[in-house]
């Protein structure tokens, strides 16, 4: 494995610097639909065109078909009544077909602007959106590719460190973040989400980024639609195959490889299918960090299948299946030879994840689209951690963790008038868990930060079949050409604690003038605990749902058809909080139980330039203020929350030249806070030295210094007669910036040491289309 990996980095290399042309012989095709994005009507007569070259209309189902020769393109859509728009960078390889699925809004003004589709204006989220497409997950650097770590350079969300792909929204835990895949509700969309990390998230996304369609993220202020989660919604839409031909994607770095199979089903339908594995240890054997102290390599396996058909002219049918296996070991002898005390364990942890769902369009009429969704998800996280004594090994902590979930839910889009549009849905689901867990005692040792209170206690949640429901409304009003306003109301009825609840929201929009609008919304959004936390200790089955409070005011401008620049304030108001006071109640060493007693709130401005991926050069340059702070209880003393960094600073750069692609990121933030815990002789007699939290005006009260990382990445795209070839090297932390991104407690040291990122990680890679 090691000496073919060696070639392939050594074959991209020497691609890097060839720069001679290949023949193009044969030539390519862009396919697809155009459609109404609130009714999914077909369009007609919507012309298709490809900047500087070849154009077509759509036939009387919305239907389009280009033929034209291998490239990357610039293609506008447009249509009278219609808000046109553009796609940028779609790569076409010969004899290859390169599907093109287009939604489009109606016109309410004669003076509309041309868009790239990334900044299309929705009455539903005016605020705090973006969407990301497939080229522009993989071009991003610092990612390699993976999602997580593309969202992760947007504006408001930070990341904890390098070593994680967590989202962290606007002073919010990865645990409060929405993610649907295909209309399925996901939950955590990383790996290595067994709760080990303490809450801090996983390394990797769950899917590959060959199979995006697209990506949309917003970071606060969302519709009724979506509910559950307190911080930000991810809805991903996972692209649909071609129905003319098989065709594939061979793609493979220094730590996965994979491939996306493209399978016709007549010309009804089609099946995308697509498999992954891991092999991260090589990347860090080439960046030579290999004996740095890490806990082991993690090795993952995915797979992602989905099947689109079209039962008759206004019924389509998807199902969408991820079979996910993640594991990681450590052996004595391994845990012996590490120095960093805290990650010395002999260690074993899997997890197994399926997710299934089925959605059903249909067009109902002229004026409604519905869609129905079943799912079903399942999960078995299992692992321990033993610490290796010189003469004995002692269990420090055990997940045993089952659950799974049923649902089904509609959804109704409908545009009533060109100045009403309506959407109203709802849903049942169903859970089941069975959660077992164990934490030894963290007296005088503190491996995990939230045990070093916690005396050795084991628990087990048995969740009976447990109903849970929701229904929602929303109108969006056009009150002129430039004005519309969208009120909704939510109702949740959680079955876990048994709680109906209400969530009101609206948004607005006031466009200035054809290029600069003033943006609104403001909502209750509602967040039941977890089943994990409920697990840990019987009183913290008594929990009830915390809930945040959003407003956030914005203007965009769109300085041009691929260049937005959005300014925005907000304010998110948290209670309710289920949070772990340091001396909440006399016997809490003991019981380490949750309480609802927290609040907080958070306050930010973001300011950002973006240039879509078009053209000789875009990128996009974002600051980002936050003011985060949480209590333990009311009136009680007001700390930075863990994932505060004040100041962010993100400048991202792409060009092109010659079939090169090249991609400089560049990101300084304020440090995170952590907390300053006091050295004090456990056992005077024996000069054991142990550390503590003296007061609660020690939490978060020391800051780390700050983080800053220099990614680059670069691409050569080559094509051929009937296939293309692009070898790509995205280097994270290029200047090897050390960056302190986490305090080190040890026994027996009165101070604390710290753990550092400065490592230089080459990740090369190469993606084959045929």
């Amino acid at each position: 494995m090691q000496n073919a990996f060696t070639a392939v980095c050594r074959f991209c290399l020497l691609a890097f610097f060839c720069t001679s042309g290949f023949a193009q012989n044969s030539p390519g095709y862009i396919t697809g639909q155009v459609t109404e994005r609130t009714t999914g009507q077909a369009i007609p007569g919507i012309k298709i065109s490809v900047v500087n070259n070849a154009d077509v209309m759509t036939d009387g189902d919305g239907n389009f078909r280009l033929e034209i020769a291998s490239g990357i393109y610039d293609i506008q859509i447009s249509g009278q009544g219609f808000v046109p728009v553009a796609r940028n960078q779609i790569a076409v390889t010969g004899n290859r077909i390169t599907l093109l699925n287009i939604q489009l809004d109606v016109t309410l003004s004669e003076n509309v602007e041309i868009r790239s589709d990334i900044f299309v204006k929705t009455s539903e989220q005016p605020v705090s959106n973006s969407t990301l497409n497939r080229a522009e997950i993989r071009s991003t650097p610092g990612s390699g590719g993976d999602p997580l770590r593309v969202i992760n350079a947007l504006p408001g969300v930070i990341s904890a460190s390098g070593e994680f792909a967590d989202l962290l929204v606007r002073g919010g835990t990865a645990e409060e973040n929405l993610t649907f895949i295909d209309n399925i509700p996901v939950g955590d969309f990383t790996y290595f989400s067994d709760k080990f990390d303490g809450g801090r998230g996983g390394r990797a996304a769950i899917l590959a980024p060959d199979v995006f369609e697209t990506l949309e993220f917003s970071a606060g202020g969302f519709g009724v639609r979506y509910g559950d989660r307190s911080s930000s919604a991810l809805d991903i839409h996972l692209r649909e195959p071609n129905r003319e031909k098989i065709q594939g994607v061979i793609f493979a770095d220094s730590g996965t490889a994979g491939g996306t199979a493209e399978i016709p089903l007549g010309k009804r339908g089609g099946w995308l299918s697509s498999a992954r594995r891991s092999y991260i240890g090589n990347a860090f054997k080439v960046a030579g960090i290999v004996n740095d102290g890490i806990i082991q390599f993690p090795e993952t396996l995915d797979f992602t299948n989905k099947v689109i058909y079209d039962l008759t002219t206004h019924n389509k049918i998807s199902f969408t299946l991820l079979n996910l296996f993640e594991s990681f070991s450590q052996t004595r002898e391994q845990a012996l030879s590490i120095d960093r005390r805290t990650d010395r364990f002999e260690a074993r942890r899997t997890s197994r994840r399926l997710v299934f769902g089925t959605t059903l369009s249909s067009v109902i009429g002229e004026k409604t689209l519905g869609q129905t969704t079943f799912w079903i998800n399942g999960s078995h996280n299992d692992g321990t951690f033993i610490r290796p004594e010189i003469f004995v090994s002692i269990p420090q902590r055990t997940r045993d963790l089952r659950d799974s979930q049923i649902g089904i839910k509609e959804e109704l889009t409908s545009s009533l008038s060109s100045k009403l549009q309506i959407a109203i849905g709802g849903g049942i689901y169903f859970d089941q868990a069975n959660y077992f867990t164990f934490e030894n005692t963290g007296r005088f040792f503190s491996p995990f930060e939230e045990e070093f209170n916690a005396s050795p206690r084991a628990n087990r949640l048995q969740l009976d079949t447990t109903a849970s429901g929701y229904g929602y409304a929303q109108a969006t009003f056009q009150v002129t050409p430039r004005f519309s306003v969208t009120p909704g109301i939510r109702v949740d009825r959680y079955g876990i604690t048994a709680e109906t609840l209400a969530s009101p929201r609206v948004s607005a929009r006031f466009g200035v003038n054809s290029k600069i609008d003033l943006t609104f919304a403001a909502g209750i959004y509602r967040q039941p605990p977890s089943i994990f936390l409920l697990s840990l200790t019987p009183n913290n089955r008594n929990l009830r749902s915390q809930s945040a409070s959003h407003i956030i005011g914005g203007i965009d401008w769109l300085a041009s058809k691929d260049l937005r620049v959005r300014f925005e304030a907000y304010q998110k108001n948290y209670e309710n909080l289920a949070v772990q006071p340091i001396s909440s109640t006399q016997t809490f060493v003991q019981d380490g139980n949750y309480f609802n007693t927290g609040s907080g709130r958070s306050r930010g401005l973001e300011i950002s330039v973006k240039k879509a991926l078009t053209g000789f050069f875009s990128g996009e340059a974002s600051y980002a203020y936050i003011n985060s702070r949480r209590r333990f209880a009311d009136g009680g003393f007001a700390f930075p929350s863990d994932f505060e960094r004040p100041h962010q600073l993100t400048v991202i750069g792409i060009t092109r030249f010659y079939g090169f692609s090249v991609a400089a990121k560049y990101r300084l933030a304020s440090g995170l806070p952590y907390t300053r815990r006091t050295a004090f002789d456990a056992f005077p007699p024996f000069q054991v030295v142990a550390q503590r939290i003296a007061q609660e005006s020690d939490t978060n009260a020391l800051r780390l210094p700050n983080f800053a990382s220099f990614d680059l990445r670069v691409e050569k795209r080559f094509g051929f007669d009937r296939w293309s070839f692009s070898p790509y090297i995205d280097i994270f932390n290029l200047t090897e910036h050390n960056s302190i991104v986490q305090p080190n407690y040890e026994l027996f040291q009165p101070n604390a040491s710290f753990l550092n990122e400065g490592r230089r990680l080459p990740i090369f890679g190469l993606r084959i289309e045929f």
